[in-house]
């Protein structure tokens, strides 16, 4: 695979299928400008698919659901998927300014993770970089005019997805409107930081063929971004970095044929992340600092046929590969040589399910699928910055990684127009072994119009190659765990609506997550090992509410937290115990409105993010030597957008207004610190 290049092999797997039905400009039609298309109602009457796999009415579906619609993105105007998320409750956030770090429900996958706890879906299939799990979602997704909406989809869900989906499932799910949209942008901070942003996005139909596509690039410069003085090592590093750049890309395009039940179709997904890691957990702010550059692409093809009246067959195949590009190395301090490392995958996947749709009320699901991963362990070559012969640190090597799994989901009609669901999965593995994940619930209507979901189930989260085989290279660096086994979840939760009205809704919803076999990072000699150290308790609640009226929107949301966590059995530190977890606030809050005025030529809305108080991590405790935590913040953003007509608009924002410079919990003795205060001008042209 060319570096900074789409993989020929999947470019043209790909453009085969689709590029000989690409539609006629002529025929598209004009997209929905709209953003008051949906209703309150009409909203909660959307059928989402990620919960359960068929198509079902959100106010009905067996799962704590949330939608992001179009229209959200277009009236608070969030730049990414990520941004979109830290504006969701149960989602808290820490951005080390390489990867988005989502926690969810009082439990985070920790520093430098990128949200390999939580299943991001992409129209249904996965975009995980496989060989650490990471997921990139930021400016490195796709566009956000491409999406239609994202379902979210808090508490286990591994009986239809698998492994990983251990916090949620996030399903982006995009456009098939005719239509074309592009996106010009702009960002300033102080202190000369500034972002660029390109993109086009769109979708065109001519008969029973349709196109979709989306390609964006950008330019993040971050250069002198102040280290945190809450930073343990703060006197120990310098207090600002010179350079600090971030260049992602996406491409995805997505196509096929539709003949009433009958649809095939094929996909090309590639993204790269290029940018310098300047709070690497190892030797941080180094002058030049390390810089990841990795991409990975995929291609898929899917089918759907009816094959009599209540019985459809859906089949899909996917070949996905992923590596560093030029550009990719890792700093150490030393003058006179860096390591560049060889990591990556090479996955092909395929799967096929039976849906019987038995009467009105019940459906029967019935899959398997299957995975066969070859990774590439990562190793490192010392490279000399005077044209000295490359020197192997550590020994290359591959593993083959298989997996199988058969899955039944069962929804059926109780008394009183109640709806059950049950289902089962079970998977086995090359490395773990088998694995077997449970749900259960109900779905029904108390006196008063009171809408009450009961969930419970089960899911886990596969431990990835690189904590599994990973090579420390010198002191500080983490050494693989062959006998890591996955994190598993028990969650149960009750979700209480209110009764039907006209302009708004509320719902309270209770759960308890239990997660045993923890993974954390601790100390092995010099290096560190993941090691399954305790269990997690999670005790919490999710409130929201929402008012949608003509031209007026507005939310809010709150979420509490409590957490539990029994002995680490791997240390006797006493600082290293932390009965109240790390990095996950006990409270946490969004509130937001949008008003449209003159005619609904000028949009304009506030949202705001407040994060609580959150405990620093343990690494950092242990180099603080002592307890601390981070002040809570509050983040809100102003924006403001002007139609000239139906193809020119314009978007003016200010981002965390207040400039609190805010501070997200970090490692390696350091924490990370927030851009400040932004403006943004924004230009989207569409067809």
């Amino acid at each position: 695979m060319a570096a900074g290049t789409i993989p020929s092999r999947l470019a043209m797997a790909a453009l085969l299928t689709s590029a000989a039905h690409l539609p006629n400009a002529a025929a598209l039609g004009q997209e929905n400008d709209d953003a008051f298309s949906l209703s309150l109602e009409q909203l909660l009457n959307i059928k989402v698919l990620t919960a359960t796999k068929t198509a079902t009415p959100l106010y009905a579906t067996p799962a704590v659901v949330t939608l992001i619609t179009a229209d959200d993105f277009l009236r608070y105007g969030y730049a990414s998927v990520a941004e979109a998320l830290a504006h969701r409750g149960g989602f808290i956030e820490s951005h080390d300014g390489l990867n988005h770090n989502f926690g969810v429900r009082g439990l985070s996958a920790g520093p430098k993770s990128a949200s390999r706890g939580i299943k991001i879906l992409l129209d249904g299939q996965p975009v995980a970089f496989r060989s650490t799990q990471q997921q990139w979602t930021g400016l490195e997704l796709v566009p956000v005019t491409m999406i239609e909406r994202i379902e979210i989809v808090r508490g286990p869900v591994s009986v239809l997805y698998g492994a990983d989906a251990l916090l949620a499932a996030v399903n982006i799910i995009t456009r098939r409107t005719a239509g074309a949209t592009v996106v010009l942008g702009a960002e300033r901070a102080a202190g000369d930081r500034s972002a660029t942003l390109a993109a086009t996005s769109g979708a065109a139909q001519q008969g029973p063929w349709w196109l979709a596509w989306g390609l964006q690039g950008a330019h993040d410069n971050r250069d002198g971004l102040a280290l945190p003085r809450i930073s343990p090592d703060y006197l120990r590093y310098a207090p600002s970095t010179a350079t600090n750049d971030a260049d992602p890309r996406s491409l995805y395009l997505r196509g096929g044929w539709r003949d009433g039940p009958h649809e095939a179709g094929a996909s090309l997904f590639w993204q790269r992340q290029d940018g310098d890691d300047v709070f690497a957990s190892l030797n941080p702010m180094l002058q030049p600092p390390s810089h990841v550059a990795l991409q990975q692409g995929a291609v898929r093809l899917n089918a759907s046929r009816q094959l009599a009246p209540g019985h459809t067959l859906r089949a899909q195949l996917g070949y996905g590969e992923g590596k560093p590009a030029a550009g990719d190395l890792v700093r150490t301090g030393a003058t006179d040589y860096y390591l560049v490392r060889d990591t990556g995958y090479r996955a092909l996947d395929g799967g096929a399910e039976w849906l019987w749709q038995i009467d009105e009320r019940s459906t029967l699901l019935a899959g398997a699928d299957t995975l066969r991963d070859r990774e590439t362990l990562e190793s490192y070559v010392r490279r000399s910055v005077n044209g000295a012969p490359d020197f192997q640190l550590s020994p290359a090597g591959e593993r083959l990684l298989r997996n199988s799994a058969w899955y039944v989901q069962y929804q059926f009609g109780l008394p009183w127009d109640w709806q059950g669901i049950a289902g089962v999965r079970r998977d086995r593995h090359s490395v773990y072994g088998v694995h077997t994940s449970y749900r259960l619930g109900a779905v029904g209507t108390l006196p008063g119009g009171w809408g009450v979901k009961v969930l419970g189930g089960t899911a886990f989260q596969a431990p990835s190659a690189e904590l599994l085989y990973r090579t420390a290279v010198q002191p500080g660096g983490i050494r693989g765990n062959p006998d890591l086994a996955p994190q598993t979840a028990r969650t149960v939760e009750v979700q209480l609506a209110t009764p039907p009205a006209r302009h708004w809704n509320g719902t309270l919803t209770l759960y308890r997550n239990k997660v045993q076999g923890l993974v954390t990072l601790e100390q092995a000699f010099f290096n560190l090992v993941a090691r399954n150290s305790s269990d997690s308790t999670t005790h919490g609640a999710e409130i929201e509410a929402r008012y949608q009226r003509d031209e007026v929107d507005a939310y809010v949301r709150y979420d509490f937290a409590g957490t539990r966590r029994s002995l680490n059995r791997y240390t006797l530190a006493p600082l290293a115990q932390r009965p109240d977890g790390e990095l996950f606030p006990r409270h946490s809050a969004q509130a937001g409105a949008s008003i449209a005025l003159l005619g609904r030529r000028l949009l304009l809305s506030v949202d705001n993010q407040y994060v609580g108080k959150r405990p620093a991590a343990t690494a950092n405790v242990l180099l603080a030597n002592q307890e601390y935590q981070l002040r809570a913040y509050l983040d809100t953003t102003f924006g403001a957008r002007w139609s000239f007509d139906q193809h020119h608009h314009v978007r003016l924002m200010v981002r965390d207004a207040w400039n609190r410079r805010h501070v997200d919990p970090g490692i390696g003795g350091i924490d990370y610190p927030s851009p400040g205060r932004r403006w943004a001008a924004q230009y989207e042209y569409r067809f």
